[in-house]
């Protein structure tokens, strides 16, 4: 009975880091926002979002590393500086915040983003710099609060009209140092079984692989439509996990 429980948590890890790969190569974001789920049901909330930084900051450098040439680093940059200092009061609040409360707030904080890119993304303001501090500056929050950084970035990219193909090229170094510093920042990697290590590692590259096939053949409309809707998705369900924990209180 335990050696069954034990394969069906190592399937569950591979097949979640699988899809969470495959999309963050095909759309160039998603890996957090399609994998944490599942990775914190098997191992818990702590194990399983610090398994989430991890694998995030590996996936997105097995991309990066064959991208790095087209990388915008000083737009990457414009983001980053305020993500990584957002982090030092993202932390003071995830230690003081009930759970549930926070993944509400966020959550809202998430949907009007993305909706009011949608209104701005026609105003000059939405390519001026100060659009891209905020955007970064929240993503960073998210990070350690809620371990999803994603969202935020996506709704800069719709508002400032970033090429998706440059968009998903170019979001690989934000992901890949946001997610090592919040790794860091945690102080520690997760305690898993080796089958898990090597489920998780080998089902990685696996999807990587299948995103490097599939990415030049979706046009450029559907993957950003993809962006949006995981980043809708990870905000929905954040709201109901924020919920479904105070019902359960």
């Amino acid at each position: 009975m335990e050696q069954s429980v034990q394969l069906a948590a190592v399937i569950s890890l591979a097949a979640a880091v699988f899809v969470g790969a495959s999309t963050q190569r095909i759309s160039g974001m998603g890996f957090a926002l399609v994998a944490s789920p599942f990775l914190v049901i098997v191992l818990g909330p702590h194990a399983g979002i610090t398994l989430v930084n991890l694998l995030g900051a590996c996936s997105s450098l097995l991309i990066f590393l064959q991208v790095f040439r087209q990388v915008e680093y000083k737009k990457v940059a414009l983001l980053l500086v305020p993500a990584m200092l957002m982090t030092i009061p993202g932390a003071w609040v995830a230690a003081r915040v009930d759970g549930p409360w926070l993944s509400i707030g966020i959550a809202v904080m998430v949907i009007l983003a993305l909706v009011s890119s949608f209104l701005i993304r026609n105003l000059p303001a939405a390519q001026g710099k100060p659009m891209a501090i905020g955007a970064g500056a929240i993503s960073g929050f998210m990070s350690v609060t809620a371990g999803v950084s994603g969202p935020a970035i996506a709704g800069y990219a719709v508002a400032s009209r970033w090429p998706q193909a440059k968009f998903a090229i170019s979001v690989q170094l934000y992901f890949l140092v946001l997610s090592s510093t919040s790794l860091l920042a945690k102080g520690g990697l997760p305690h898993l079984h080796w089958t898990q290590w090597v489920a998780c590692f080998g089902a990685m590259l696996v999807g990587i692989l299948l995103g490097n096939y599939l990415a030049p053949k979706i046009p450029a409309k559907y993957s950003r439509a993809f962006v949006v809707l995981i980043a809708f998705g990870g905000a929905i369900s954040l709201m109901a996990e924020g919920i479904i924990a105070l019902l359960g209180h």
